[in-house]
């Protein structure tokens, strides 16, 4: 008979490497809201190293913004879940104690706001993706967005995380409950300072002086971070089952790389996860710009090529020879060229391993999951070093089709039916040959790189094209010609 993990069950789980550490000495420091699978095999298993090298302090509090499903998941296994690392030969398997309680914005929204105002609580940590912070392609809060406006008319019960972070601090300030700081874990370029926008932007528009006061007493350092987190396929939780007779709905599945570098930037006291192989920095640019635009960008280009090519997962589309020779020309010709290296950072060797990680089979990463919410990852990923090549009057023709291959794909039942995008209704509403134009006209949504008609022009060429020819044979003109 099957075992659900639990801390009763947990002895009997040989085959993991266990909480080094009593569980019941654990005090919650760290409030994460967004706790997907990515916080879970990334910034928990970080702070699960930190508190069994015996400092106790900084258990988690996880939030989901909506869903409840991940408090349902882990309520009755006493929050505990497993990490399987998966290599392309063997599997590791870890199961992390550091989340104490898992709570909903929607059904626990004063319990949430008395955390962020809990002096107990030093640090808030975000995975919300880009789309959770409400922000304009111009990196300003999105006034106009519909859980801002629900905010703004209501600010005592917040939805967003802005608003709910700008109403508990407010309360933090009221109580005297100290400094913290608020750190973003998402592909969002200047995470930390993006939120910071979006936070003192709703705490101005609440007319309250809290806004001067997150100014001098909350950070918001910037990040990078990197690990292939694909979703929890109910095969993966299955084959775990049988493999080490262990019931786990929890169960997160990622590779073995792991990153996470952080801007020396805290107003309170903070985990020492340098102790866990973080690094903490004096400047995340140069690291974040390196992994949009080289590991991002090649993981949407795969995303969408590999979609219109017919393949379900990334490693899959690696293993066509065409688009794994076309990922190493965009890392070579397109992107890396624009690209200044930190001192001492091995760029080839960061473009090789990123391959790799891509090829690795034991990783089964869906090319939809990858595709969703394309219109905002691509203003992060590709924009900006198409816009470098326009303005140094060189080509990219292989990130241009990039972004047509996305349009493409959203814009066709086929395809749009498999991944999400914010987008996708308006893209709904547009069709035939003045897509292009008509999207030009949304820059709110889509950036403002769509204003350009050199790019326009080039999407519309590339576009056609692909109606044309089969991906394979538009890859290899490229790589031939350039």
């Amino acid at each position: 008979m099957p075992v659900r993990l639990s801390d009763h069950s947990l002895k009997d789980f040989d085959l993991a490497r266990k909480p080094a550490y009593d569980r019941r000495d654990i005090t919650p420091g760290i409030l994460h809201i967004g706790i997907g699978g990515f916080h879970r095999a990334h910034q928990a298993v970080y702070t699960e190293d930190v508190l069994a090298g015996g400092d106790h302090r900084w258990g988690i509090i996880g939030a989901s913004v909506r869903s409840t499903t991940m408090r349902n998941r882990l309520i009755a296994q006493n929050f505990l879940y497993t990490v399987c690392t998966k290599g392309a030969d063997s599997n590791e398997y870890q199961v992390i104690g550091a989340v104490k309680d898992v709570l909903t914005i929607s059904q626990h929204q004063h319990q949430l706001l008395d955390l962020i105002a809990s002096p107990q609580i030093k640090v808030i940590t975000l995975t919300i993706t880009e789309k959770g912070y409400c922000l304009t392609p111009s990196r300003e809060l999105d006034e106009q967005h519909p859980d801002i406006q629900h905010d703004l008319s209501n600010p005592g019960s917040p939805v967003s995380a802005p608003g709910l972070l700008a109403t508990g601090l407010k309360q933090r300030m009221e109580q005297g409950s100290g400094p913290i700081s608020i750190i973003s874990c998402d592909n969002l370029s200047g995470n930390g300072r993006s939120t910071q926008k979006a936070v003192t932007a709703i705490a101005g528009l609440y007319a309250g002086e809290h806004a001067h006061w997150i100014r001098d007493h909350v950070s918001f350092p910037n990040t990078m971070v990197d690990r292939i987190v694909p979703a929890t396929s109910d095969t993966d939780t299955l084959r775990f089952l049988q493999e080490t007779g262990i019931e786990d709905n929890g169960l997160v599945i990622c590779e073995p790389f792991s990153q996470w570098i952080i801007e020396n930037s805290f107003a309170a006291e903070r985990p020492e996860w340098e102790s866990a192989g973080a690094q903490i920095v004096d400047d995340v640019a140069a690291y974040e710009q390196i992994k949009l635009r080289l590991l991002n960008t090649t993981h949407s280009a795969l995303a969408y090529l590999g979609l219109l090519a017919g393949y379900e997962f990334i490693h899959q589309a690696m293993a066509d020879p065409v688009l794994s020779g076309f990922s190493t020309y965009l890392l070579d010709k397109e992107i890396s060229p624009l690209l200044q290296s930190p001192g001492g950072f091995d760029l080839e060797h960061y473009k090789r391993s990123i391959l790799e990680r891509f090829a690795n089979p034991a990783i089964h990463y869906r090319t939809a999951q990858v595709a969703n919410d394309g219109s905002h990852k691509l203003q992060q990923r590709i924009y900006p070093t198409i816009a470098e090549h326009s303005r140094r009057n060189t080509d990219s023709p292989g990130l241009v089709l990039v972004v047509a291959a996305w349009l493409h794909c959203l814009s066709t039942a086929k395809y749009a039916s498999q991944f999400s995008d914010p987008a996708a209704e308006i893209i709904r509403t547009y069709s035939g040959d003045n897509l292009v134009e008509r999207v030009s006209s949304e820059t709110t949504s889509f950036g403002v790189i769509w204003e350009d008609a050199k790019f326009r022009t080039q999407i519309k060429d590339a576009a056609a094209e692909l109606k044309q020819s089969s991906v394979q044979t538009l890859l290899q003109r490229i790589m031939v010609s350039n």
